[in-house]
C-alpha cells in the first residue's frame, strides 16, 4: 500500500535509539529521505551506520537543550534535505523523581530538554514547511495521568497538548498538520532503567517489577518501538489528511481516563 512518504524529506529528533531510532528507520523502509539528529556523536554515527541499510539517511548533532541549535537543526537540516516535509520530535527523557526530591536545575533542564525545544522547533518548521507538511510531537501517557516518580514529565510534558492543539489552529492555515503521540511503555533504555529502579525500591528482581509493570497494561505486555513509530508513519501518511491537533496515545490501554 503506498502512503505517500516515499521521497519526503524527514527530520526525526532523538534519532540515535529508541522510538526516534525505529521511526527513522520505519520512515527509511517507506522511502522517504531522513535526517536524524542527536546531542551523542557516537551513537550518532553509529545509528548512521545501522540505518544506512535502510535507504538515505544523513545526520547532524544537536543538543535540544540549547535553542540555538535546534534552530540550526531545523533550518540547515531542511537545506541538507531539500525541504522539509515532516518533522518528528523526540526528545531524552529528564531524570525520575519527585516534585519534594527534584532541584530546581532539574526543573529548568525539563522545561529546557520537553517543551521550550518543542516550540521553537514548531516555529521554525512552520517557516519552512509547505502545504501538506507535517509536524509531529512524541510526548508521553503523563500528559493524561500522571507516573509516580516521574514528576519532570507529569508537569512538563502536560504543556505539550497545549502546544500541539496551538499550533495545530494556527498552522492550519498553510495546510501544516501538527499532532502528537502519547507512548506508554515500550521497551527502550528508559523503560530499563524505570524497571530497574521499581526493583531496587521494592528489593524484588528485575523480572518481578517487570511483571509488575505489565500488570498494569491490560494488553498484557510492554510495548516495542517499532508500534509507536508506526503511528508516526500513519500521521505523516496520506491516511490522516482531516487528523490535526489530536495526542494519541499508545500505550495498551494504559490509560484509564476516558478524555
Amino acid at each position: 500500500m503506498d502512503l505517500g512518504i516515499s521521497g519526503k524529506k524527514v527530520i526525526v529528533t532523538g534519532a540515535s535509539r529508541g522510538l526516534g531510532f525505529a521511526t527513522a528507520k520505519r520512515f527509511l523502509e517507506e522511502g522517504a529521505n531522513v535526517l536524524i539528529s542527536s546531542d551523542d556523536e557516537a551513537r550518532l554515527k553509529e545509528a548512521v551506520s545501522l540505518l544506512s541499510r535502510y535507504g538515505q539517511v544523513k545526520s547532524m548533532r544537536c543538543d535540544l537543550t540549547n535553542k540555538d541549535q535546534v534552530v540550526a537543526l531545523i533550518k540547515e537540516g531542511s537545506s541538507m534535505l531539500g525541504g522539509l516535509d515532516v518533522l518528528v520530535y523526540f526528545t531524552g527523557s529528564p531524570r525520575p523523581g519527585t516534585i519534594m526530591d527534584l532541584q530546581d536545575a532539574d526543573w529548568e533542564y525539563a522545561f529546557r530538554l520537553l517543551l521550550m525545544s518543542a516550540v521553537v522547533a514548531v516555529r521554525e518548521a512552520g517557516k519552512v514547511m509547505e502545504k501538506g507538511g507535517r509536524i509531529i510531537l512524541s510526548t508521553s501517557m503523563t500528559v493524561k495521568e500522571p507516573v509516580d516518580n516521574l514528576d519532570l514529565s507529569n508537569v512538563v510534558r502536560t504543556s505539550m497538548a497545549g502546544l500541539v492543539r496551538s499550533a495545530a489552529r494556527q498552522l492550519a492555515t498553510k495546510g501544516i498538520l501538527v499532532n502528537g503521540i502519547m507512548p506508554g511503555y515500550a521497551m527502550t533504555d528508559r523503560v530499563t532503567e524505570l524497571i530497574k529502579l521499581r526493583a531496587r525500591a521494592k528489593a524484588i528482581t528485575e523480572k518481578e517489577a517487570e511483571m509488575e509493570m505489565t500488570r498494569n497494561i491490560p494488553l498484557g505486555r510492554i510495548g516495542n518501538p517499532e508500534e509507536v513509530a508506526n503511528v508516526a508513519i500513519f500521521l505523516a501518511s496520506s491516511l490522516s489528511t482531516y487528523v490535526t491537533g489530536a495526542m494519541i496515545p499508545v500505550d495498551g490501554a494504559y490509560l484509564k481516563s476516558s478524555l
